[in-house]
């Protein structure tokens, strides 16, 4: 029995040495990572160790946690040494993923990714996922059967109520399409982009106000990453009438990354520099705002910034 019991004790001391040293693998490579896997609801010890290939896990697992994350770690292949037969098959995947998943954590982090892709297709794959956010399969609004004053917020709502969908993810998946946008720097992404900085303020429930406020947000963000005459254009005519506070910091801040420049928050003064002086003829843009200009070290006055 003491010998039964001796070895118990050892076994429980190589048990807690395994457990330090994968702390101390953790507190090394990355705690927030390790903690997410130990707190999955469905961790096995084993797994600190052995990892499935992103793409094994996108073909057998229907978990939407493991396929999630699966997409977050797919990278463009014509980028990392893969052929276009990889590039075909992997955009198509997260292409797919971002329009029509049903899980909407699975659009998300499909989403992105492909914020990360040079290939211009993309841009529409991205733009698609936008239009579509609101699009889930059995989709259903579903609200509570008790009677609401005119004009008062619903009761409790939910999209795909078989799901557990929130009321409010196609709104992230919306913002999550437009930043993405703004990652890939294509200019094919500046009419969307574009379009709904410019849309006027909403209307409704406060709920309602405040996600389309999110969406205009997640787009002036977006537009930072121009540097391109529609871009400041855009930026800074919406600057010109905004006057929540939260958009105005956010155009303020994007017209700054975009142009290159450091005014004070003064509208004017930024419409001096993106649209010329009022003696520039009328329809006349400053030369460094045209389409293609490159972001660095480029002056908006002409010349070459210190």
């Amino acid at each position: 029995m003491r010998a039964l019991s001796k070895l118990g004790r050892q076994l429980g001391r190589r048990w807690l040495a395994g457990v330090a040293a994968a702390l101390t693998t953790a507190s090394l490579s990355g705690c927030a990572d390790f903690w997410d896997k130990v707190t999955s609801h469905d961790f096995e010890f084993k797994s600190l160790w052995t990892s499935d290939p992103p793409l094994v896990v996108l073909r057998d697992s229907e978990d939407g946690d493991k396929r999630a994350k699966a997409m977050r770690a797919l990278e463009e292949p014509l980028t990392h040494g893969g052929t276009q037969q990889d590039q075909e098959f992997v955009l198509q995947i997260l292409g797919t993923a971002a329009v029509k998943d049903r899980q909407p954590l699975c659009r998300l982090a499909a989403i992105s990714s492909l914020g990360k892709f040079k290939d211009p297709r993309a841009v529409q794959y991205l733009k698609d996922a936008f239009y579509n956010a609101s699009n889930f399969p059995d989709s259903a609004v579903a609200k509570d059967n008790t009677k609401t004053t005119p004009g008062a917020v619903p009761g409790p709502l939910s999209i795909y109520s078989t799901a557990g969908i929130s009321l409010d993810m196609p709104n992230q998946i919306e913002c999550q399409a437009l930043v993405a946008l703004g990652q890939t720097g294509n200019p094919l992404a500046l009419d969307l982009l574009t379009r709904v900085v410019r849309e006027p303020r909403g209307v409704g429930a406060d709920e309602d106000r405040q996600q389309g406020m999110d969406v205009r947000l997640a787009a002036a963000r977006a537009l930072g990453n121009f540097h391109d005459a529609r871009a400041a254009d855009a930026l800074v005519g919406v600057f010109k009438q905004e006057k929540d506070v939260a958009l105005r910091d956010r155009l303020y801040e994007s017209l700054e990354a975009s142009t290159g420049k450091k005014l004070p928050p003064d509208p004017q003064k930024w419409d001096e520099l993106v649209h010329g002086t009022p003696t520039t003829p009328p329809g006349t843009m400053p030369p460094a705002l045209a389409t293609g200009t490159p972001k660095t070290g480029i002056s908006l006055t002409g010349g070459t910034a210190p």
